[in-house]
């Protein structure tokens, strides 16, 4: 399969925006223990994917030694399930994670130095081999795949457990990629049980059943896509919910604009003054909002009733009275000074300015 093959573009794409979105909440969280286990576990899928290509397979041989590219690529991908489970434990555990995670290394060392070991032991002509049913009878090559297998039976389904723990505690969207995933992890364990089978019963018992071979083939593939689409997504999700936010703030604050324009006209000074003009829609949303507020509460004395209140219910009811107010204040009449509570208070400001954009929009008609 050529490395720009659409499955691997595929991949590769996924990878690559899983780990942008993972170094970027690094920099946010640098001490983070589960947010640098995911970072490790990322790169190491992705490190482990590239040396399976055969142009980097051919290249690291090339480079290192017959079998060698095998060896890292299971070497990268047992670590990169290890730091897996070390984030599950990181964010379920709390203070004793450190003691848990130190145990998790011990069966992660064993297995590579397994592998290390039944490289060294095989013959060097079919190091750099895939398992098929010539080399599987062979105890160094049998080994290495089947200790490589195991290690990955178990811990998927350790991280497995870990998530449906997890999933529970987690937002919408990260517990819909946490589902995801968990669904790729399902596929991904059961792939290695089932080449792990293939070894065992072809080394213990000598006949090799190749539709095993190739389901456990089948299963790798469709899993390692289902969790990178799993890890991806709450990424991905947010990042959508972000743009989506930002541009109804973009239509909110030229909706807001009859509204502001004739407060500022009233009171100049609601304007704030903080330097340049802020650049992003979020901040030019909230800065006109507040300067909408402080417009109205000076206005207030003026108003004969709730405003915003009103302005639900009645919007050009609540405009004409808006306008007599604006009148008044013009003409110099006197009041009382005393500023009144102008939003219900909803909460958020997302709710506060509903009556808002129904006011402007009733003065801009």
């Amino acid at each position: 399969m050529s490395l720009f093959s659409p499955i691997n573009v595929v991949g590769m794409v996924l990878f690559a925006v899983a780990l942008g979105w993972r170094i970027y909440q690094i920099k946010r969280t640098p001490r983070s223990l589960p947010a640098w286990a995911v970072m490790i576990t990322i790169a190491c899928f992705l490190g482990s994917f590239l040396t399976q290509q055969k142009v980097v397979d051919d290249w690291i041989d090339g480079f290192a030694g017959n079998g060698v590219s095998r060896l890292v690529s299971n070497v990268v991908l047992t670590t990169g399930l290890c730091a897996l489970l070390i984030f599950f434990l990181g964010s379920a555990l709390g203070p004793q994670r450190y003691r848990r995670v130190a145990v998790e290394l011990i069966p992660l060392g064993a297995v590579l130095v397994l592998l290390t070991v039944s490289l060294a032991a095989m013959p060097a002509e079919i190091r750099g081999q895939s398992l098929n049913k010539d080399n599987v009878h062979i105890a160094s090559f049998a080994v290495f795949y089947l200790g490589a297998g195991l290690y990955m039976f178990y811990g998927l389904v350790a991280c497995f457990r870990w998530m449906l723990r997890y999933q529970r505690t987690a937002d919408r969207n990260l517990s819909v990629g946490l589902r995801i995933a968990g669904a790729g992890m399902a596929s991904l364990a059961l792939g290695a049980g089932v080449r792990a089978l293939y070894i065992i019963i072809a080394w213990v018992f000598g006949p090799t059943v190749q539709i095993l071979l190739t389901l456990g083939i089948i299963l790798v593939i469709v899993g390692a896509l289902l969790f990178l689409s799993g890890i991806t997504y709450p990424g991905v999700r947010a990042r959508i919910d972000a743009l989506r936010r930002r541009r109804s703030h973009r239509i909110q604050y030229e909706r807001l604009s009859p509204l502001w324009t004739v407060l500022v006209e009233a009171y100049p000074n609601i304007v704030l003054n903080s330097g340049p003009r802020p650049r992003g829609a979020h901040r030019r949303f909230y800065r006109r909002v507040i300067e909408i507020r402080d417009g109205l509460v000076q206005l207030s004395p003026y108003l004969e009733g709730d405003l915003t209140t009103l302005a639900t219910a009645n919007p050009d009811g609540a405009a004409a009275e808006l306008r007599s107010a604006l009148a008044r204040h013009a003409s110099g009449e006197e009041t009382d000074h005393r500023a009144h509570l102008v939003l219900p208070g909803g909460g958020d400001i997302e709710t506060d300015v509903q009556p808002l954009l129904a006011l402007s929009a009733a003065l801009r008609s």
